[in-house]
């Protein structure tokens, strides 16, 4: 195979095999430049297609697309500069007209095609922009996507469906004959469905779930991607969904999916843990194994830590990850790093002026900084990017500050090392369960997980408390500095101030459902009775905290109304809100003894918990609904209609699920399909 060399930002780059000593691939997204602060934002899955695309003529808002072409050059040059070689954007659905398939799929006036030419003349300007850097361009796709016309012609959305590899084909040779710049597809097919899914018509599915499914569609794309010599990278990305729920983390199903494919066309990649974007984890047990050249996935703007809105620091983690992947794994490919997908939350300050915030920006910078040289200094890198930034005074303190903010944010918002058994069925439990995103959670399935997993309460509670105490003492320290700093300097201190009230919050909530479900575990219902009288304090807490972020749109306050709602149950029913504690100990201890694989841990293990919390009111019909639940459950043909229907009603009653799994990810069907 004759190999191309690419220069990207004076960096050579070999393609597809790279030379032993040459440098890795260090991508950035480019989703946060195309995002309006005048429209309502809140999922970040993908570049906010729902905020540009219309449902009448034309079809894109025009100005706001070329705002954010505008936006993202200026945000090119600047990951350029911070030494990224290439860039991942958002995606294949909307590039494609299908002019050059066997067959007119999209008529002349369709919305999907004029929406296709006019994102291509868009993304053609940027994708000239990064070709004059030297950079690569890789776009996303979901497999499966889908638009009503390509579903009308395909018919049944399954794996085994030769339509749809077809359109696959045709897609795929149309974006790489259109745009020379695009040096290869990625693809995702393991979350799909639900809130990824637009208004206007377009839609993903979870089709790929088998491993001989997906082992097809690779069959399907790579002889594509060979023949015009582009990449084929493929996400193992999975979150419980069918069997290769586990392909993130499982070894064995890592090996049978990927074994025999020895193409020079393919990459593979993973997420640096074996969860989502959290810390506190192990590496990813698949880093390394024998396969395609291995892509590792890192987050700059923080999802799960308020959304790049305050500090939080990538050093420790991104470092240990980069020197682990190097020792580990000698075809180690490179990095994907995010700097603004992810999510569903957070307000202004995400975006800041540029489509990133301050802190995503040093993120950023120091991720780059630690794919050239994972042995660099990083804390001498931080103050000298802070200083040069913001002068002597304020650049040292916030360079203070963002050094110290991982280890605050591990005591303050998450609960240190957690002990046994992470993996239930096919999920790798991540080491943050009590709030997803900005909402904390009444889920007492949640709650009763996490407090057998903390090893020591009272210190994680003491560290809690030394974390909110230390964050005060720096938004103080920086407020007395910032009257005399850049004009970002006030907001800068007032992330701060805002990340020391959420942890304070955090402190407050965990520091009543951490003791009460310690008692449901135990059976202890005299220590059960003596936290009620902190229920009103807690609950003015949050009253106080809503009142002082209320309106603010850079930062919204916390989503309370989930944890506030059951505080309020809990203050009028402590006797059934027990009943209900001890059911979810008990189901948790059933779940982690069984082990029970898949749909039945996740699905069939919630309706036992609502039929077994039901049975504990005692009420007279409670017999009846066990029986209909369990008969629902074991209908295959009613069971996605009766878990689509009934869950979200017993979640709401039971305080099963964390509310935002309702709203967010794949819809219900498919989990259940």
């Amino acid at each position: 195979m004759v190999k191309r060399n690419f220069v990207y930002n004076q960096i050579i780059v070999f393609a597809p095999d790279k030379e032993p000593g040459v440098t890795h691939r260090c991508l950035a997204d480019i989703g946060g430049p195309f995002y309006s602060s005048a429209k309502p934002f809140r999922n970040w899955s993908a570049l906010p297609f729902y905020q540009l695309d219309l449902a009448q003529p034309p079809y894109v808002d025009q100005e706001q697309l070329a705002q954010g072409i505008a936006r993202a050059q200026l945000y090119l040059d600047r990951v350029h500069a911070q030494g990224y070689t290439g860039i991942v954007i958002d995606n294949l659905a909307h590039l494609i007209t299908f002019e050059r398939a066997p067959l007119a799929l999209y008529p002349a006036d369709s919305p999907y095609r004029l929406r296709a030419l006019i994102y291509r003349a868009a993304f053609g300007q940027l994708f000239e922009h990064a070709a004059r850097l030297g950079m690569e361009v890789f776009v996303t796709t979901d497999m499966q996507w889908s638009t009503p016309p390509m579903h009308a012609y395909a018919g049944r959305m399954s794996a085994s469906n030769r339509l749809l590899a077809d359109l696959n084909r045709w897609a795929l040779d149309e974006l790489f004959e259109v745009f020379p710049q695009v040096r290869g597809l990625v693809v995702r097919t393991g979350e799909a469905g639900g809130a990824h899914n637009q208004a206007v018509g377009y839609a993903s599915h979870v089709l790929y779930s088998t491993t001989a499914g997906l082992r097809d569609l690779i069959a399907t794309l790579l002889p594509v991607c060979a023949r015009h010599e582009r990449l084929l990278i493929v996400r193992t990305w999975s979150i419980g969904i069918g069997e290769l729920g586990d392909l993130l983390w499982s070894p064995e199903r890592y090996r049978a999916v990927f074994d025999g494919f020895g193409s020079p066309w393919l990459l593979a990649s993973i997420k640096h843990g074996p969860s989502d974007f959290f810390r506190l984890l192990p590496h990813n047990p698949t880093l390394g194994l024998p396969g395609p050249p291995q892509m590792i996935e890192l987050q700059n703007r923080r999802e799960y830590e308020l959304f790049g809105m305050v500090p939080s620091s990538v050093a420790r983690l991104h470092q240990e990850t980069l020197r682990h992947a190097i020792a580990t794994n000698p075809r180690f490919a490179g990095v994907w790093a995010w700097n603004s997908t992810g999510g569903w939350g957070g307000g202004r300050a995400v975006l800041g002026a540029h489509g990133w915030s301050v802190w995503t920006e040093l993120s950023s910078a120091l991720t780059a900084a630690l794919v050239r040289d994972p042995d660099a200094d990083t804390a001498a890198f931080i103050l000298g990017w802070c200083v040069e930034r913001f002068g002597a005074n304020f650049g040292a303190a916030l360079a203070e500050v963002y050094c110290e903010s991982a280890a605050l944010i591990e005591q303050g918002w998450y609960s240190g090392e957690l002990r046994g058994q992470r993996a239930v069925g096919k999920i790798f439990l991540p080491s943050l369960l009590w709030v997803w995103w900005m909402r904390p959670t009444a889920s007492l399935l949640i709650w009763a997980d996490l407090v057998a997993a903390i090893s020591d309460p009272a210190a994680t509670a003491r560290a809690r408390a030394a974390a909110v105490e230390r964050l005060g003492w720096h938004a103080d320290r920086l407020a007395n500095l910032a009257s005399s700093a850049s004009a970002d300097a006030a907001a800068l201190a007032e992330s701060v101030r805002y990340l020391a009230d959420v942890v304070g919050v955090a402190h407050a909530i965990r520091s009543l459902m951490e003791p009460a479900l310690a008692a449901a575990w135990s059976g202890q219902r005299k220590r059960w009775d003596t936290l009620i009288p902190r229920i009103q304090i807690v609950r003015a807490l949050l009253d106080r905290h809503q009142a002082r972020w209320a309106g603010n749109a850079d930062f919204p306050p916390l989503e309370l109304a989930e944890i506030d709602a059951f505080l309020g149950a809990l203050d009028r029913a402590p006797g059934l809100i027990w009943r209900q504690a001890r059911a979810a100990c008990l189901l948790v201890a059933y779940m982690r003894g069984a082990q029970r694989p898949g749909r039945y841990t996740y699905v069939a293990g919630f309706v036992l918990a609502g039929a077994l919390a039901l049975a504990l009111t005692r009420r007279n019909r409670a017999v009846n609904v066990i029986g209909l639940l369990a008969s629902l459950l074991l209908a295959t043909p009613l069971r996605q209609r009766a878990i689509t229907l009934a869950l979200p009603w017993l979640s709401r009653r039971l305080y099963l699920l964390p509310s935002i799994f309702f709203e967010t990810g794949p819809a219900l069907t498919e989990w259940t399909a």
